[in-house]
């Protein structure tokens, strides 16, 4: 994608398109839903010529508006005659196409729209390996002028395409002929449903979600998504706490957050929403992202907290497959709907290589609890919870030294499974790959996490027993870890333990994330800070991924000297925790300006990690997605972290870093409360 583009979204369903509304085919545009392009082209002609773009309005994250003229100026003067295209996303695309001649004449207009659908698998249009193996038809369908259907085994999609006016069809073709009268405007609604296991609901048209497209509506105004979506659609992140600062351009970065945040919300299982990990490649359910965005948006209420809660535990292991690399108790890593994922030619209809998704459920679970008070919770999940237990001390230890670790189960599967998941992302000092099975220092901060949580949890629920059992456990794991991870002649942790249980000795930002979980002894904090904010790691935009010593380092790679934003929001609150605030929130307002310099003030998922000494800006990553979950709960996160928000029972404290702008929030929800912080 480029800038070029427009986005209309509505979760996991969305449009992407020219800036004149078109839908051009052989590119990575279209209309998709749950992961397949139902629409490959869309291709609007008056007078057998496509208009050109005037300009393009984004209204909300799920409406959008094209305004264009013909394009052969010759033929029709530029002032004569205006198209306007307004686009809404919801279970569906709806799209009002509304054509005025501007003119005193009579004018005679030619309308085609082009319509055409390859289904492919997200998977395919991200790669460029569109191949459909399928037959794909023109068939008739009841209420319908147009259907497209896809057909291969037992995987089978439709595209359906009506009009408010009646068109003539020809192939895959709509043909309009129409007569303007001078200042007249002619209008036509085209509604897109994707057909997948069941029919979807009917679209709303534009106009009656705002108002006639010429009418009382002011296009600068954003509705609000209650208005968008309705009430059988009420938004988890319906009404955010008010920021109020002295900076304006933090008060952007923040709204933007929240606004991207909202697009990126999924209703998986009915009722309860979770966050999809990024547009355009990621909209859908990814464990681990999903976690740890409900964790950094806990101040926006504890609906996303629960709403990822009851997802993930629903999809929850019960047994083993080799393929899709399950084992009871585990915590999915990634969900897909697509062509390649049904016909089982990718494990992704319900993937689980993550070994660090389990072990932050059970802290989500935690989070669920501390910010509802609702005991009821722990027991409701009680299973869920021992499941998980299980899972790490039965399958996640694979060779049963204490620590949790992973390996690739199949060539389908992921070679590395914690977040920096590429192939070359964990490597020794000299450049050398590590071999697995591979225990990563960060999950083992995860565990301890967790594990002492559920104890608190099993105390409550009046388990001493099992309380006292998963607390010595965490802190055996604790003693154990700053053993056999520390390197003294580094004064640092390592990034990992090898196969051979090697110490994988490269310094990366994975030990940043173990001052979040709690697991690093607290005499070696300071050494550990100090590390992380020397100039081969701290950018001065933030933390990078990989030390710039180390051979493997590039600023331009994705886990080998980028900054990742929501990294550094957990490493700045785990420095805060040791009591580190001011290196804690200079982390936190370096990464906070660089939003101010992206465009739209919006974090992308990650940046080149290049010395702020040297480049005035930070330096976009090429094919960062935008907006990205955990990118956006960054912003949240970093704002809890310069606050000093402490939940402790009822009572929500907050000590706020000092020497920064002023920052306040005003409607916290905490335990049925409205908190101003």
């Amino acid at each position: 994608m480029t800038t070029g583009h427009i986005v209309v979204t509505a979760g996991a369903v969305f449009a992407i398109s020219s800036c004149s509304g078109d839908i051009n085919p052989r590119t990575v545009e279209g209309f998709y839903a749950h992961d397949t392009r139902f629409l490959s082209t869309f291709l609007v002609s008056i007078q057998g010529h496509f208009p050109h773009s005037v300009g393009a309005n984004q209204l909300d994250h799920s409406l959008a508006s094209f305004y264009t003229s013909p394009h052969d100026l010759r033929r029709l003067p530029a002032a004569a005659i205006s198209m306007v295209r307004d686009r809404y996303v919801s279970h569906g695309l709806h799209e009002d196409i509304s054509i005025v001649n501007h003119s005193t004449k009579t004018r005679h207009l030619h309308l085609e729209i082009v319509f055409d659908a390859d289904f492919a698998d997200i998977f395919e249009v991200r790669l460029g390996t569109v191949r459909k193996a399928g037959q794909i038809t023109v068939e008739p369908r009841e209420g319908q002028h147009l259907c497209l259907v896809y057909r291969r085994g037992n995987f089978h999609r439709e595209t359906w395409i009506s009009f408010s006016r009646q068109p003539l069809i020809q192939g895959r073709t709509a043909i309009f002929d129409i007569i303007l009268q001078p200042k007249e405007t002619w209008k036509t609604c085209v509604t897109v449903l994707p057909v997948l296991d069941t029919l979807p609901p009917s679209m709303k048209c534009v106009e009656t979600v705002l108002g006639p497209p010429f009418g009382a509506y002011h296009r600068q105004k954003r509705p609000s998504p209650s208005v968008l979506q309705g009430p059988e659609r009420r938004h988890p992140i319906e009404s955010p706490p008010r920021l109020l600062t002295d900076q304006a351009n933090l008060q952007q970065v923040y709204n933007q957050a929240i606004a991207d945040l909202r697009s990126l919300c999924i209703e998986y299982i009915h009722g309860h929403y979770i966050l999809a990990a990024g547009f355009p490649w990621f909209m859908t359910v990814f464990g681990r992202d999903s976690i740890i965005t409900a964790i950094q948006t806990k101040l926006l209420g504890p609906e996303l907290l629960l709403g990822t809660l009851h997802t993930l535990a629903s999809l929850q292991a019960t047994g083993c497959d080799e393929f899709r690399e399950a084992e009871p108790g585990k915590i999915p890593h990634e969900v897909r709907k697509g062509e390649l994922s049904a016909l089982k030619e990718v494990p992704h209809a319900c993937y689980y290589g993550s070994v660090d998704a389990t072990p932050l459920f059970l802290s989500l679970i935690w989070e669920a609890y501390q910010w509802t008070g609702d005991q009821e919770l722990l027991r409701q999940f009680l299973p869920a919870i021992e499941a998980a237990l299980q899972w790490i001390d039965r399958f996640g230890d694979i060779d049963g030294d204490g620590f949790v670790e992973y390996r690739q189960h199949t060539r389908h599967g992921l070679r590395n499974q914690g977040w920096k998941d590429s192939n070359d992302s964990i490597s020794f000092s000299d450049g050398r790959l590590a071999q697995g099975p591979t225990a990563l220092a960060e999950v083992q901060g995860y565990v301890y996490q967790a594990k002492r949580r559920m104890a608190m949890a099993y105390q409550m629920l009046g388990d001493s027993a099992r309380a006292e059992s998963l607390e010595q456990a965490a802190l055996q794991l604790q003693q154990s870890f700053n053993q056999a991870f520390w390197m003294p002649e580094q004064d640092f942790y390592a990034a990992a333990l090898d196969g051979r249980k090697q110490r994988v000795d490269s310094i990366t930002s994975n030990i940043g994330q173990c001052l979040w979980s709690g697991i690093i002894d607290p005499e070696r904090a300071q050494k550990v800070v100090q590390r992380l904010m020397a100039p081969d790691m701290f950018s001065g935009w933030g933390i990078r991924t990989l030390s710039t010593e180390m051979p493997r380092y590039s600023p331009l790679s994705y886990h080998n000297g980028s900054v990742w934003p929501h990294d550094n929001s957990l490493i700045a609150a785990g420095m805060a925790r040791y009591g580190f605030t001011k290196e804690a929130s200079e982390i936190a307002y370096a990464i906070l300006e660089a939003a101010t310099l992206f465009p739209d003030c919006r974090l992308p998922e990650l940046f080149a990690g290049y010395p702020r000494r040297e480049h005035s800006f930070p330096v976009p990553y090429p094919a960062a997605n935008a907006p990205q979950a955990w990118a956006c709960g960054t912003i949240i996160y970093l704002l809890e972290t310069l606050l000093g928000v402490s939940p402790t029972g009822d009572r929500l404290l907050h000590e706020v870093i000092p020497g920064g702008p002023q920052l306040s929030l005003i409607g916290v929800p905490y335990r049925g409360t409205q908190r101003t912080l």
